[in-house]
């Protein structure tokens, strides 16, 4: 049964697609079929593996075929990573009324077809927009786990304190299963003292969840995701690439925990 792990984060510019597609990538490059779905309407996901989305309406996307019972096989593409598939963004993820009609009674459909079209996949990757409603919150309500990127500038704990409470009304209202799988440190600078005193703090206040891969600041990860590749294809010696690959180790590590 494929793990499904939500990537989210209340906060833009922390990492989050950057992490959703990059640890999606390593496990695939590990051997383990891996399903990045791209809950996004910006498509960041989809673009940054080389799939182009858009072609898919609002009434052909993930949300909308779910609710008509349709399937989501047809969704699904290859990407240029062997063992790494994707669903695209597309247009009913701009559909808030739509997305209204599963918060109210459709989540159990989109479960329920998610869930079928990753069985023949042993991870799930589901990423989603900067929010602490709405898509992320239908991604957290259908998904076994949370892994959470934490930038390591100013306001790191602040925004940590936002979307816990989010996950922890999740857990007792939708979805009793959700775990916390882990906090992922992102865009760390070795010689600032700030990102010393992030990496302290985070580790200090959330010993047992604090990933000990952190994701160094490489300008070599923005520039993959601009030509549509994973870190480890576009330039696999970099130091985000190897730190996206340790970080796929500790989550298949962590596998049946």
């Amino acid at each position: 049964m494929a793990r499904l792990v939500t990537v989210a984060s209340q906060k833009g510019g922390v990492g989050k697609t950057t992490t959703a597609v990059n640890l999606a990538a390593s496990l695939a490059l590990a051997g383990r079929r891996t399903l990045l779905v791209d809950l996004d309407p910006q498509g960041n996901a989809t673009s940054g593996v080389g799939v182009r989305w858009g072609a898919q309406g609002a009434e052909s996307g993930l949300l909308s075929l779910s609710l008509s019972g349709e399937g989501l096989d047809s969704l699904v593409e290859a990407s240029q990573v062997e063992d790494l598939h994707v669903i695209p963004a597309s247009g009913d993820l701009s559909d808030l009324e739509l997305i209204q009609r599963i918060q109210n009674g459709g989540l159990e459909a989109v479960r329920r077809h998610v869930r079928a079209v990753g069985s023949g996949f042993e991870f799930v990757i589901m990423d989603c927009p900067p929010s602490l409603r709405g898509l992320p919150t239908i991604s957290l309500s259908i998904s076994d786990g949370v892994l959470i990127p934490i930038q390591c500038e100013y306001y790191a704990m602040e925004g940590l304190g936002q979307i816990l409470p989010v996950i922890k009304t999740v857990q007792s209202l939708v979805n009793s299963e959700l775990k916390i799988y882990g906090l992922v440190l992102t865009m760390f600078s070795e010689e600032l003292d700030l990102s010393q005193d992030v990496v302290r703090e985070v580790t200090e206040y959330f010993p047992a969840l604090v990933f000990r891969t952190i994701v160094p600041r490489d300008v070599v990860l923005a520039e993959a995701s601009s030509h549509g590749l994973p870190a480890f294809l576009y330039a696999p010696l970099s130091r985000g690439a190897w730190s996206y690959i340790e970080l796929a180790k500790e989550v298949l590590a962590n596998e049946h925990s």
